[in-house]
């Protein structure tokens, strides 16, 4: 049938334009199918008992602009009368795919959201919330990308044509992201060296791993015996999540970083043989992560001497191989970034571990 079409989301429509001396009209009317021979026979039925005249007295005015998005809000309240139900669903599917604590950002964006209006279909609540957050840009965009998600996945439950009130709102980064967050100077890492003679020896380790690798902060609490091996003659720490309770930020997370010379000399392996299993057990499982306590301390810790925060390490390291021209594919490998082309993140292999000492003795 000439007149079907299919919209965006997968759904049929009956479609008919009119021509009038001044203007082009048209008419759509849901099938509420993807059925395409589903959707004949519902517009062969409809075309029987209120068949469309061609004159144009018979064409019914539009309603206004105010009126039909009325009727679409309470149309979309009436198929989903319980979103905080559809939220319990949604989080539901997520939690194979993502972390605890990720279930809990999803929870507070999309419950914020929900509990600051009445009109949750509508573009104009959304974007009246947005404009009523605080924080960075980054924090904003967060609660956009989460309530955006969760709006997505519900269009994809229903028949109805549930436009995303979150579509097109993100908001503008001003600051350039190697602003957003300071890297530690040499002149901070001095201090931060005097500062750890009076930490103890487990807090001391990772800390100074971080500042001799850039791993990140929950990769280094999550590390295991069996993850300090030798690769290709050379010691390494394994990044994976191959033991309990592991996670990996990144399918691109996973990899070998090389020992630094340093964290050798000053006695790295007789601190790891001295433990079994899990290598700072004194550290306790939070919302899925080994960071969480770690974190806590280490802002006070930071506050204290003013230091930049941990993240800024890893920040450091970035730094350190961009000011010495290291390619951006090995560096990458190092801090478990994806590379930004085809080529390497689907065809490319990993970079041997040899290749990658020179970068972190750089450190």
């Amino acid at each position: 049938m000439s007149h079907l079409m299919l919209s965006r989301h997968g759904i049929w429509y009956y479609r008919r334009v009119y021509l009038t001396p001044r203007k082009r009209r048209e008419i759509r009317i849901s099938l509420r199918t993807r059925s395409k021979r589903e959707a004949m026979k519902r517009a062969e039925q409809y075309l029987t008992s209120l068949p469309f005249a061609c004159g144009t007295q018979a064409i019914p005015e539009p309603p206004s602009s105010a009126a039909a998005a009325s009727d679409l809000i309470k149309k979309k309240r009436q198929s989903f009368p319980d979103l905080s139900r559809e939220l319990e669903k949604y989080t539901h599917a997520k939690k194979e795919a993502v972390g605890e604590r990720e279930i809990l950002t999803i929870n507070r964006c999309v419950k914020s959201y929900l509990a600051a209006t009445k009109e949750p279909f509508s573009k104009r609540s959304a974007a009246e919330f947005v404009d009523s957050l605080e924080g960075s840009a980054s924090t904003r965009n967060r609660y956009i990308k989460k309530n955006a998600a969760f709006f997505k996945w519900l269009a994809t439950r229903t028949d109805e044509d549930i436009r995303n009130p979150f579509e097109g709102m993100s908001v503008k980064e001003t600051t350039a992201p190697m602003d957003r967050r300071p890297a530690y100077t040499l002149n901070d890492l001095k201090r931060l060296h005097i500062a750890l003679s009076g930490v103890k020896d487990w807090k001391r380790w990772i800390i100074l791993i971080a500042r001799y690798s850039g791993m990140r902060q929950n990769e280094i609490c999550q590390l295991y015996h069996n993850d300090v091996i030798k690769v290709e003659g050379i010691w390494c720490l394994r990044v994976d999540n191959l033991n309990p309770n592991q996670t990996l930020k990144t399918d691109s997370s996973r990899r070998f970083v090389p020992i630094h010379s340093q964290l050798l000399a000053l006695g790295l392996l007789d601190f790891i043989n001295d433990r079994k299993g899990h290598l700072f057990p004194e550290l306790t499982l939070h919302l899925g992560s080994y960071g969480h306590y770690f974190s806590r301390w280490f802002t006070r810790f930071r506050g204290k001497h003013g230091l930049p925060e941990y993240h800024s390490l890893r920040h450091y390291a970035a730094t350190v191989f961009k000011q010495h021209g290291f390619p951006e594919q090995f560096a990458s490998q190092v801090l478990g970034h994806s590379n930004a082309t085809i080529t390497y993140n689907r065809y490319g292999k990993g970079i041997d571990v040899s290749r990658l000492v020179r970068l972190l003795e750089s450190l």
